[in-house]
């Protein structure tokens, strides 16, 4: 692909932002501050309080200067509070360190999606944004396998030092990228306009974009944050449910790579209801597994499903934002990811009075209405 370096590190950039968001998840089970689920929950919640209240700026921000360089100071600050985050020594500084790194990841997703937006179009941008969106699948796949392995062996405080590491060495490779980008021609999706009439997106499919996937994502962080502990549960291995817990994804990469191809035969709506109605089948499916063969089985559909919906949803509003991508995902992205400040909350009520069986069937019903809200959408 042409300028797949850019592809890249907009990839790199963006599973920054999310590997960051799913460590506490893992890592909160071998932590010496020993946290509750409540403290859990505060600290999953503290980062996308943090994460949507950027969401916008960061969206429009993006449409008015480098997407590249807002992109370098968002790694860097991330990766402060990632160090931060290692070095705590007690509950309420993680608090302040999952806060700041939720305010430093948030810019990333809407100015690296811009930036794509910037050099690809039609046909060509769903297939870019496909290699773009493996970020998603390789940040739960690779944390499910290496974050107990550090957590247990090496001390948990060690995942958030190297990842600080790795945040600083992408932004370092940003600014060649930001020179790089200086000499290929680019569409004027730069706003010149800076009245908020002009800056702003906010229409019908705007609207569905945002709630429908304010509801999936509702579901899906309540998956992704708290199934490794469902898994520690049921199969009493750290091991062994790291697996498990990394087979929710790692089917994700094959799928992932292949979804443009998907996206553009089935097109972007279809694709939305189809993923998303069996996605909620196969977690309803997932309250039934106790058996690690069939957890290993409904566990890797989900990942194949899951990440074709990723780079639909980032497909769509590309396609509906078009010269405002970046207000247009950012706005979009507020939505999606503040489900993630309820969740937790949601989560840790069902568990603490009901039970993961509960907590699967809610979250395939809030999946399967938001496959239903996707038909209003309207793209050529």
């Amino acid at each position: 692909m042409k300028y797949w370096y850019v592809v890249f590190l907009s990839s790199a950039a963006f599973f920054m932002s999310y590997f960051s968001r799913i460590t506490w998840s893992i890592v909160s089970s071998y932590s010496t501050l020993k946290p509750t689920i409540q403290e859990d929950s505060i600290i999953f919640s503290l980062f996308f309080i943090g994460y949507i209240v950027v969401q916008i700026p960061a969206g429009v921000l993006s449409d008015m200067f480098s997407p590249a360089k807002i992109s370098i100071m968002s790694l860097s600050f991330l990766s402060l509070s990632l160090f931060l985050s290692g070095i705590a020594n007690s509950i309420k500084l993680e608090y302040l360190a999952s806060i700041l790194m939720g305010l430093s990841a948030g810019w990333i997703y809407p100015a690296t999606l811009k930036l794509l937006s910037l050099i690809y179009e039609g046909k060509d941008l769903a297939l870019a944004i496909g290699y773009y969106s493996l970020a998603w699948p390789l940040s739960i796949t690779l944390s499910g396998l290496i974050l107990p392995y550090i957590s247990i062996n090496l001390g948990w405080r060690v995942s958030y030092y190297l990842l600080a590491i790795i945040g600083i060495l992408i932004a370092i490779s940003f600014i060649v990228v930001t020179i790089k980008i200086n000499s290929i021609k680019t569409k004027e999706f730069i706003t010149r306009d800076n009245s908020p009439r002009k800056l702003f997106l906010f229409n019908r499919n705007v609207a569905i974009l945002s709630s429908a996937g304010f509801l999936f994502f509702t579901s899906y962080w309540i998956i992704t944050l708290y199934s490794y502990k469902y898994f520690l549960i049921i199969l009493h291995n750290p091991y062994v449910s790291g697996l498990a817990y990394s087979l929710l994804a790692a089917a994700g990469i094959p799928s992932t790579i292949v979804s443009g191809y998907i996206i553009n035969r089935l097109n972007v709506k279809n694709t939305l209801f189809l993923g998303e109605f069996l996605y909620g089948l196969l977690v309803l499916t997932l309250g039934f597994s106790t058996a690690l063969t069939l957890i290993i089985v409904v566990a890797t559909l989900m990942g194949f499903i899951r990440f074709i919906i990723t780079p639909a949803n980032s497909t769509a509003a590309s396609v509906i934002g078009k010269e405002k991508a970046g207000a247009v995902a950012g706005t979009a992205n507020m939505f999606w990811q503040s489900s993630g400040i309820i969740s937790p909350l949601i989560a840790s009520l069902i568990i603490s009075y009901f039970s993961y069986f509960t907590l699967w069937i809610v979250s395939s019903a809030l999946i399967i209405i938001s496959s239903m809200i996707y038909l209003g959408l309207k793209i050529k």
